[in-house]
């Protein structure tokens, strides 16, 4: 008796995990579909320059971008407030989308601020390119006279690191300037922010 109760318990709390699958597939495909959707899709969309984020390389992709979700704001009002586009994906609180037209890899802010994004072809997600290079200097004491020279705001300078974080300012291609940081002789070595892993906010 005992474990018949606790079979039926079980099954109750399973329930509320169901219904929340289910919603999250509204259009009754299941996960391998969806899967093999992303990936003949990721198949079509161009590739650009590379990038290199935490030792990893990137695609630029410039037919997608990234723009965040303002509060209350659905996944397709957010794409209306950019100027459409297809969505991809949701990647914590913002939309991934293929954009009408081509664009650099640079942020912009028209109707709210758009970011670049970029593939990594290792695993096939899609991450975001905020627009902040991490970069390794030969000494940390041309930090600021590297961000005057190339258009860039210092984020943070680290000393004993050797390393500084800067980030470019609104239509700044992020590709021309990590090009440009490299061949700076200050410079040791760049890499290009890239955020492919975030945390959803419950």
């Amino acid at each position: 008796m005992n474990i018949r109760f606790i079979a039926l318990l079980i099954a109750l709390i399973a329930l509320p995990t169901l219904a929340q699958t289910v919603d999250k597939y509204p259009s009754g495909k299941n996960i391998t579909t969806q899967a093999t959707e992303r990936a003949a899709l990721l198949q079509t969309l161009n590739r650009g320059s590379s990038v290199i984020s935490n030792s990893q390389e990137y695609q630029i992709l410039p037919g997608v971008r990234a723009a965040e979700i303002i509060a209350h704001e659905q996944p397709q009002q957010a794409l209306s407030r950019m100027g459409g586009g297809k969505l991809i994906e949701t990647k914590g609180t913002f939309v991934i989308f293929s954009a009408a037209e081509q664009s650099q890899a640079s942020v912009t802010s028209v109707n709210g601020t758009s970011y670049p994004t970029a593939l990594n072809p290792r695993t096939g997600g899609i991450g975001i390119v905020p627009g902040t290079l991490s970069v390794k200097l030969r000494n940390t004491t041309s930090a600021a006279a590297i961000a005057s020279d190339h258009g860039l705001a210092v984020v943070r300078v680290f000393a004993h690191l050797q390393t500084a974080f800067y980030r470019v300012k609104p239509g700044q291609d992020v590709v021309a300037v990590a090009a440009a940081l490299t061949a700076d002789a200050r410079v040791a070595s760049v890499e290009v922010e890239v955020v492919e892993h975030m945390n959803v906010p419950h």
